[in-house]
């Protein structure tokens, strides 16, 4: 009557094994789910700045606005935290024959995505929808290959990019070495299988 509660006890460490193999699957869900989460939103925010509207600097380029905040950016060779190129942005709005005024950008921002270096300079809020001109007045050789560019903030975005992929990295990797080390204390605390019965009769006496 010992080998059903033999095998219960073996059942019970095979089944405990299954905590391994699930906690190791969430830890590699964790690592991939990070790493695509990001990927796939640095790809989202590389589309954001292609959709920049943009001129050359010195140049100018009729741009549509509406009426909401924008992102005043420049963009050319060597543009970083620690340079900024010669440019002077004006955006004017066409139908009053004015410039909008710019507000300093209160932050450091700089990027390099898709083929495109640049830091955020200045912001501006049209007061209404309609078509405005883009202008940019620079000391700079023309064939430098500076431009201004108008577009969305990127900040947010970069932003949630890395909290979305520490979250699902981090939520994941957590459970998976949860559920690995549980297993394993519950696997030390399970006793282990009793030992069969001798099935060793014995030698008996001869008769004399």
């Amino acid at each position: 009557m010992l080998t059903p509660a033999r095998d219960s006890v073996e059942d019970r460490r095979v089944r405990s094994r299954a905590g391994y193999w699930i906690g190791g699957g969430l830890i590699v869900a964790a690592i991939a789910g990070a790493i695509g989460w990001g990927v796939l939103s640095f790809v989202a925010i590389g589309d954001t700045v292609e959709d920049f509207h943009r001129a050359p600097a010195p140049g100018a380029a009729s741009v549509p606005l509406e009426a909401r905040k924008y992102v005043v950016y420049v963009e050319g060779p060597g543009v970083g935290r620690d340079f900024v190129p010669p440019v002077e942005v004006h955006v004017v709005d066409r139908r009053a024959g004015r410039a909008l005024a710019l507000a300093d950008y209160s932050a450091s921002l700089t990027y390099s995505i898709g083929g495109h270096s640049g830091r955020a300079v200045a912001t501006v809020t049209p007061p209404r929808a309609g078509s405005y001109e883009l202008r940019a007045a620079a000391t700079a050789d023309p064939a430098s290959g500076f431009e201004v560019a108008l577009g969305d903030s990127i900040a947010g975005r970069i932003v949630r990019a890395l909290l979305g992929a520490f979250a699902i990295g981090g939520v994941l990797l957590a459970a998976g070495i949860a559920l690995a080390v549980t297993t394993g204390v519950r696997r030390r605390r399970t006793p282990a299988p009793p030992s069969p019965p001798s099935q060793h009769a014995g030698i008996a006496g001869l008769p004399g």
